[in-house]
C-alpha cells in the first residue's frame, strides 16, 4: 500500500469499522488478542484489540451500559490497560455506534497528557481524516522484516493526535520578498508607509489565489493559474495593469455576466468571490492609475511562491515545505508583532482552551436555560461538556441551538492582530454546527427538518454554508493596524475556502469589512448618549470650534439640517440596514463598491460628531495636548507646549465608538458574549528604540547596550526631520496617558493601598483586561493572556479588586516561559490565561502556577488547587496578590505561617519596619567618585551583598560624607548633626530579587555607609535622629529573612522587583528578647554577619564581644546557616514534611545544604540545637 485511500477511508470511518480502517487503509498489522473486561467505579467496560504496530495497540472499548464513561473513568481505564500495553491508543464508542471519542496519552517525562478527539457518525468525517491520516505507514516506510521501529509508530501518533500546527519555515523569505516587492513599488508609491500597506495587501490577495488554484478553483482547475499567466506572453510590464487588476476588480470582484469583453478574454473562467478582498483598495484609490510594477517583481515573488506546495486542510503534512493557512497564520503574526512591540504569537493549543473555556461554556449554559426556562426541566440536564450535549439533544433543543443560540452569539476579539483567536473561534464554532446538523439528520422533528429545508437551499456545500454564516453573524474583531484587519479578514476566507472541494460549490466570499474594523480599541465611546449626539452639529476635523467656558465645543445648532432631520437613531439604523445589505450583497448582483462608500460615507459624517463628543469629554477631564519642543541652545528636548485639544488631535488617535460600530450588540444586547484575546503586553510610553528602527538599522540589534543606542539616537536627532518626527512621536502620549488615567471606563488602574494611590507606568495589558470587561454583557466570558503582573504587581490591584469583585474568576492558570512559549521573551518571564464571567463576585477559583508546557492545559482545572478569596485576603490584606501555590501543602504552609501577624500590620506594643531608598544611580551620580578618600564612606550596591555577606563583591563607587549628607539630608530642613542611617549598621536588601534564582529575598545587616536604589534599607532613624529600630531586632529580622521558609513565602509573591509591598505582606513573629526563640536567632546571625573589624561595635552590643567570635570557616557558617534554618522553620510550627516541601522548591541549591536543613530541623525537635 503506497498511498492513503480518502474515499474508502472516509467511508470506513462513518460506518465505525474502525478495524479494517485502521488494517485495511492505514496499512497496520492486526493485533492478536481477545476482548477482555475490566471493571472501573463498578462500571464493566469491555476493550478489544484492533490494530497494532510494533507495540503499539488500538483498543476499541464499551461499556456495558452502552455510555461512554466520563473524563476521570476514561483515564482510570487507560491506566489499567496501559499496565499490559504502555504504549497504546483507546477508542471509546458508545452502544449505538454513533458516537467515538479517541484517547492517546503523550508522555513528557513524568508527566502525562491525555490527548481527546471527538469523531460522532454524523459529523463531516473529513476534519477527523485530515488528524488521522498521519498515521497511514506506507510499505516504503517498512524495513526489509516488514517492521517499523515504536519509537517512529509513537511520533506518527503524536504527530496525528498532538499537532505542533506553526512552523518557522518560509519567514524569512517572505520577508525578503515582501521587501523586494516594496522597493519595486517606491516609484508609483512614494510614501513609505502606503507602500508597505499596499505591499501586504497585493501579497495578501495573491496568496489566497494560490490557495485557490491549488484546490483547483481556478481556471478548469489550473494549478499554475497565475504564473502560467505570466509565462504566457511578454506583458512588457503590464502584468499588474492588464492582467491582475482585470483578475482582481472584474474576475473575482464581479459576477460573470457583469465582467467586460476585454476581462474575459484575458482571464478565462474565473469565480465570483466578491467579499471586500478584491475590492478596490484605500491605497489604489488613493494612487489610482499611477500605480506601476515591472514584471520582474511577480517572476521573483512567483518563483519564491511555486517552491512550495499550497493546501487549504490542516492534516498534518509530510512534505517540510507544506504551506497552509496555519503555516501562513504563523507567518502573518510574525509579521504583524515585529512592528508592534509588546505583541506575540499565541500558540494554538491556548486559543483552543480558550475558545473552549469561553464559547463551548456559552453554549452549555444556554442550554442550561433553556432547559429551565422553555421547557420546563428542573433542575437542568448536567452535561460534562458540548459533546455530550450535542450527543444527548433531542430535536427540540436541537432546533432552538441551531435557531436562536448560535446564531446570536457574539464574540470579539479588541486586539485581533492577524486573527488568530477568531480563526480559533470559527473552527470552535464550526465543530459545534457540524455536529448539531449532523445530529439533525437523525431526529424525527417536523419543526426541525422544516428549518434545516429552509435554512441549508441552495447552499450546495453545507460545511462552506456553516462556517460563512458564522464569520458574517458571529466574529468581531478590531486592531489599531489596517494591515492585521486585512490579514485577519484573509485568514477567515481561507478558513472559509478551504472546505471546498470542487467549483460548483464555491458561493461568493461574505462581506465582512464592517465586523472586522481598524480602530483603537481603547479609546472611543462604549455607549452613545442620542440626546447630546442630536443636539450637536458634525465638524470637521481641524475645523474651529467655538470656545464656551473653560472647553471649546461646537457651536449647538440642530444636528437635524445637515443629515436631513435624521436623529442619531435614525442615522445609526440606516446604517446598520445598509451594512446588512452589504453583507447579502455577495448572493446578488448588486454595486457592492457602492454600497461599501455610502456605508463609509456614513460613518465618516458620524464620526465627526462622536469624536466631538469625545473631546467635550477630555475637557471636561481637564485634558490638555502636550507639544514636544526642542531646545536648541541645550541640543536636546525642551518644555512641552500645553494648549486645548482639537478635534483633528482626536481623530489622529483612531477613536473606535463601539457604541455606533456594533450597535446591537452594544446597546440592543447589553455587549458581547464572548471576549477572547491576547493583548499587547507594552508599557504605554514612548519607545524610543521601536521608533528609531525605522531611521537605522543598528537600532533594531535586539542586545544593543543603552549605551550605544543613547549615542547612536542622539545622532540621529541631529537630522532635522528625524527630530521633528521624533517630537511629534512624543507628543501623541501626555494626553492619551492623561486619558487613561482619569476616563471612567478605566478607574480600575489605579486603587489605594496603605493609604497611598498605586502608581505606576501604564500597560496595554492592564487597560485591555478592563475594557474587555466594559464590553461584555453582564455574564458574558472573558479568556485573555496577559503578563503574570496582573495576580502579583502593585500596579495591578485595582484590577484584582474588579476581578474579585465585579466577576467571578473561572481560571488562573500561569505559565514560566521556559519552554519558549512565546518568542522572543525572555525563559523567566511569566504569563496567565486567564478566564472571568462579568457579574458576580469571586469565592473561590482554580489556580496553577510555574507550568511550562503548554499542553498542560488540557487538564486544568482538574485536580487543580482550588484557591480561597478569605486566604488572598490573609496573605495580602490589601494588594490582593496572589501567591503561586502549585501543591495543597503550600495552601497549608501559608496558613500556619499566618499564625503571625504580617510586617506591615500595626501590632501595639510590637516594634514595626519601615523601608527607605538613599542615593537614585542616576539623579545622584554628581555625588559619587570612582576612587576612595579620607572622608569618603563606600556606596553600597545591590551586587554587592549576598545571605549575611557585606563584602560579596567590590564597591565601584565613594561618596564623600559632607557632600552625600547634604544630598541625603535634600531639602528636610539644616542640618542640627541629627543621627542618620548611613551613620549606623542597618539591614539592606536586593530589590532586584527574581523567584527563578537559587535564592530570591537576599539581606544582611551593613556597616555604616551610603547606599544605592537598588539596595533599600531599613529605617533605623527618623528625621529628628531618633532610633526606630535597634540592633538585635535587625538581626533577627535579617535572620528570618535569609531563611528557606521565609525565601519560600516571598517567591510565590514576587516577580523580578522585591518591592516594599512584598515585604509588608510576610508574616512575621515581632519575637523580642523576652522570647526563647528571639535569642538564638539573633546570635547564629551575628556570627555570620559580623566578621570583620567594621563590626566590632555591633558585636559588643549583641553580646558577641568582637569579629573574632564570629565565624568564617566556610563549613562552620554553613552548618550555622542551616541551624538557623533548622530554627526557623520550628518558629512557625511547621512539621518534617512541609519543611521538606519547602525545600524541594529550591532546585538550583545543591544537594548538601538541602540535606543538612533537614538534619538540623530534627536535631531542634531532638533539643539538640538551641
Amino acid at each position: 500500500m503506497d498511498s492513503f485511500n480518502i474515499e474508502r477511508s472516509r467511508q470506513k470511518l462513518q460506518n465505525f469499522n474502525f478495524k479494517d480502517l485502521f488494517i485495511d487503509e492505514l496499512g497496520w498489522e492486526p493485533a492478536p488478542g481477545r476482548t477482555t473486561a475490566i471493571t472501573v467505579d463498578a462500571q464493566t467496560y469491555h476493550y478489544q484489540p484492533l490494530a497494532q504496530l510494533s507495540g503499539l495497540v488500538v483498543f476499541e472499548v464499551q461499556a456495558d451500559d452502552g455510555q461512554i464513561p466520563y473524563s476521570q473513568k476514561r483515564a482510570a481505564i487507560h491506566r489499567a490497560i496501559a499496565q499490559s500495553y504502555h504504549e497504546n491508543l483507546l477508542i471509546f464508542v458508545d452502544k449505538e455506534r454513533t458516537h467515538s471519542i479517541w484517547y492517546w496519552v503523550k508522555r513528557d517525562g513524568g508527566k502525562s497528557y491525555p490527548r481527546t478527539h471527538h469523531y460522532d457518525r454524523w459529523q463531516d468525517p473529513d476534519f477527523h481524516l485530515g488528524k488521522i491520516s498521519g498515521l497511514f505507514i506506507a510499505m516504503s516506510e517498512l524495513d526489509p522484516a516488514g517492521r517499523i521501529e515504536i519509537t517512529r509508530v509513537v511520533q506518527r501518533v503524536q504527530g496525528a493526535l498532538d499537532i505542533e500546527r506553526v512552523t518557522k519555515r518560509f519567514y524569512g523569505e517572505f520577508q525578503q520578498v515582501h521587501d523586494t516587492f516594496m522597493a519595486y513599488l517606491e516609484p508609483s508609491i512614494p510614501d513609505e508607509k502606503d507602500r508597505r500597506w499596499y505591499t501586504s495587501a497585493l501579497l495578501n490577495r495573491l496568496m489566497f489565489i494560490y490557495f485557490l488554484q491549488r484546490q483547483r478553483l481556478i481556471n478548469k482547475g489550473a494549478t499554475g493559474y497565475l504564473h502560467d499567466k505570466l509565462q504566457e506572453r511578454d506583458w512588457q510590464d503590464g502584468y499588474y495593469r492588464d492582467f491582475l487588476t482585470y483578475l482582481f476588480f472584474e474576475g473575482f470582484a464581479l459576477p460573470e455576466s457583469k465582467r467586460s469583453a476585454q476581462a474575459k478574454a484575458v482571464l478565462g473562467t474565473i469565480p465570483y468571490l466578491n467579499g471586500g478582498l478584491f475590492l478596490h483598495h484605500p491605497i489604489e484609490l488613493k494612487y489610482k492609475g499611477q500605480i506601476q510594477i515591472p514584471d520582474q517583481a511577480f517572476t521573483e515573488l512567483f518563483t519564491l511562491l511555486d517552491g512550495y506546495t499550497w493546501h487549504l486542510d490542516d492534516r498534518p503534512g509530510k512534505d517540510n515545505r507544506e504551506i497552509n493557512p496555519d503555516v501562513l497564520g504563523y507567518i502573518f503574526e510574525k509579521y504583524i508583532n515585529q512592528k508592534a512591540f509588546g505583541a506575540y504569537y499565541t500558540r494554538p493549543e491556548i486559543t483552543e482552551y480558550l475558545c473552549e473555556q469561553t464559547i463551548e461554556r456559552l453554549v452549555l449554559e444556554k442550554m442550561r436555560e433553556v432547559d429551565e426556562h422553555d421547557l420546563g426541566i428542573l433542575p437542568p440536564l448536567h452535561y460534562e461538556d458540548v459533546h455530550e450535549l450535542l450527543r444527548k439533544m433531542d430535536g427540540r433543543r436541537a432546533l432552538i441551538l441551531l435557531q436562536d443560540i448560535l446564531p446570536k452569539l457574539s464574540l470579539l476579539d479588541p486586539a485581533c492582530g492577524s486573527g488568530a483567536f477568531l480563526v480559533a473561534a470559527l473552527q470552535t464554532l464550526t465543530a459545534i454546527y457540524q455536529s448539531a446538523l449532523g445530529r439533525a439528520d437523525y431526529l424525527d422533528y417536523a419543526a426541525l427538518r422544516q428549518y434545516l429545508d429552509k435554512e441549508l437551499h441552495g447552499h450546495p456545500n453545507r460545511n462552506y454554508y456553516i462556517r460563512k454564516k458564522i464569520i458574517s453573524h458571529n466574529l468581531f474583531g478590531v486592531d489599531i493596524m489596517d494591515e492585521a484587519v486585512e490579514i485577519a479578514r484573509l485568514r477567515l476566507f481561507l478558513a472559509l475556502v478551504a472546505t471546498i472541494r470542487r467549483p460548483q460549490d464555491l458561493e461568493p466570499l461574505p462581506n465582512i469589512d464592517f465586523n472586522i474594523l481598524p480602530g483603537n480599541s481603547l479609546i472611543g465611546l462604549l455607549r452613545v448618549d442620542e440626546e447630546t449626539f442630536n443636539q450637536m452639529t458634525p465638524a470637521e476635523a481641524g475645523g474651529e470650534l467655538e470656545q464656551k467656558g473653560l472647553f471649546p465645543t461646537m457651536k449647538q445648532s440642530s444636528i437635524f439640517g445637515l443629515l436631513g432631520q435624521h436623529s442619531y437613531r435614525q442615522m445609526v439604523e440606516e446604517k446598520e440596514r445598509l451594512v446588512q445589505s452589504y453583507r447579502l450583497a455577495s448572493t446578488l448582483t448588486d454595486d457592492v463598491e457602492k454600497l461599501r462608500t455610502d456605508i463609509d460615507d456614513h460613518r465618516r459624517r458620524a464620526q465627526s460628531t462622536l469624536n466631538q463628543i469625545l473631546l467635550d469629554e477630555f475637557g471636561e477631564l481637564g485634558i490638555k495636548y502636550e507639544q514636544a519642543t526642542w531646545d536648541s541652545k541645550k541640543n536636546k528636548e525642551g518644555k512641552a507646549k500645553k494648549r486645548a485639544l482639537k478635534l483633528a488631535d482626536i481623530a489622529a488617535l483612531q477613536p473606535f465608538h463601539w457604541g455606533y460600530e456594533f450597535d446591537k450588540v452594544m446597546n440592543t444586547r447589553g455587549g458581547f458574549d464572548a471576549i477572547i484575546t491576547n493583548p499587547p503586553w507594552e508599557i504605554w510610553k514612548p519607545q524610543a528604540k521601536e521608533f528609531f528602527a525605522d531611521y537605522a538599522e543598528i537600532v533594531s540589534k535586539n542586545k544593543m547596550r543603552i549605551e550605544e543606542f543613547q549615542k547612536e539616537q542622539k545622532e540621529l536627532l541631529q537630522n532635522e526631520e528625524t527630530r521633528a518626527a521624533w517630537l511629534d512621536y512624543l507628543s501623541r502620549f501626555p494626553h492619551q496617558s492623561a486619558y487613561y488615567r482619569s476616563a471612567t471606563q478605566y478607574k480600575n488602574q489605579t486603587a489605594v493601598v496603605g493609604g497611598r494611590k498605586t502608581g505606576s507606568d501604564l500597560n496595554l495589558y492592564k487597560l485591555f483586561t478592563e475594557q474587555c470587561n466594559n464590553l461584555l454583557r453582564n455574564g458574558g466570558l472573558c479568556g485573555t493572556v496577559i503578563p503574570s503582573g496582573i495576580y502579583t504587581d502593585l500596579g495591578a490591584t485595582g484590577l484584582r479588586y474588579m476581578l474579585f469583585e465585579q466577576t467571578e474568576l473561572m481560571g488562573i492558570f500561569g505559565f514560566e516561559n521556559r519552554r519558549a512559549i512565546f518568542e522572543g521573551v525572555d525563559s523567566r518571564f511569566k504569563f496567565v490565561v486567564l478566564t472571568f464571567r462579568k457579574g458576580g463576585k469571586t469565592e473561590t477559583f482554580p489556580a496553577t502556577f510555574m507550568q511550562h508546557d503548554v499542553a498542560e492545559l488540557d487538564n486544568f482545572p482538574g485536580n487543580t488547587l482550588e484557591m480561597s478569596l478569605s486566604l488572598v485576603r490573609r496573605l495580602s490584606p490589601e494588594p490582593l496578590s496572589l501567591m503561586e501555590f502549585t501543591h495543597p501543602l503550600d495552601v497549608q504552609i501559608a496558613k500556619k505561617m499566618l499564625a503571625f501577624p504580617l510586617l506591615g500590620e500595626e501590632v501595639e506594643g510590637a516594634w514595626q519596619l519601615s523601608f527607605t531608598r538613599e542615593f537614585d544611580m542616576t539623579n545622584h551620580s554628581y555625588v559619587f567618585r570612582t576612587e576612595p578618600c579620607d572622608t569618603c564612606l563606600p556606596l553600597y550596591e545591590g551586587k554587592m551583598i549576598h545571605q549575611f555577606d557585606h563584602n560579596f563583591s567590590e564597591p565601584r563607587y565613594w561618596v564623600e560624607e559632607r557632600e552625600g549628607r547634604a544630598a541625603v539630608l535634600g531639602k528636610r530642613g539644616e542640618d542640627s548633626g541629627q543621627t542618620l542611617d548611613y551613620q549606623t549598621f542597618r539591614l539592606g536588601f536586593r530589590d532586584i530579587a527574581r523567584n527563578t534564582d537559587s535564592r530570591t529575598l537576599i539581606c544582611t545587616v551593613i556597616p555604616p555607609a551610603f547606599h544605592g536604589n537598588k539596595l533599600p534599607t531599613i529605617k533605623v532613624f527618623d528625621d529628628d535622629g531618633n532610633q526606630l529600630i535597634d540592633s538585635q531586632t535587625q538581626l533577627f529580622v535579617c535572620g528570618i529573612w535569609n531563611s528557606f521558609v521565609m525565601d519560600w513565602l516571598i517567591r510565590q509573591k514576587v516577580t523580578t522587583t522585591l518591592n516594599y509591598f512584598y515585604l509588608y505582606q510576610l508574616a512575621m513573629p515581632r519575637f523580642t528578647k523576652e522570647d526563647p526563640a528571639f535569642q538564638p536567632i539573633v546570635s547564629h546571625a551575628a556570627q555570620l554577619i559580623c566578621t570583620t573589624p567594621e563590626f566590632d561595635d555591633l558585636a559588643a552590643v549583641v553580646g558577641l564581644g568582637s569579629h573574632a567570635h564570629a565565624v568564617t570557616d566556610p563549613s562552620q557558617r554553613a552548618q550555622l546557616r542551616a541551624e538557623l534554618d533548622g530554627l526557623i522553620a520550628h518558629v512557625y510550627g511547621l512539621t518534617e514534611k512541609e519543611f521538606a516541601h519547602i525545600l524541594s522548591t529550591f532546585p538550583l541549591v545543591s544537594e548538601p545544604i538541602i540535606v543538612a536543613a533537614q538534619n538540623a530541623y530534627r536535631d531542634v525537635a531532638r533539643g539538640l540545637i538551641k
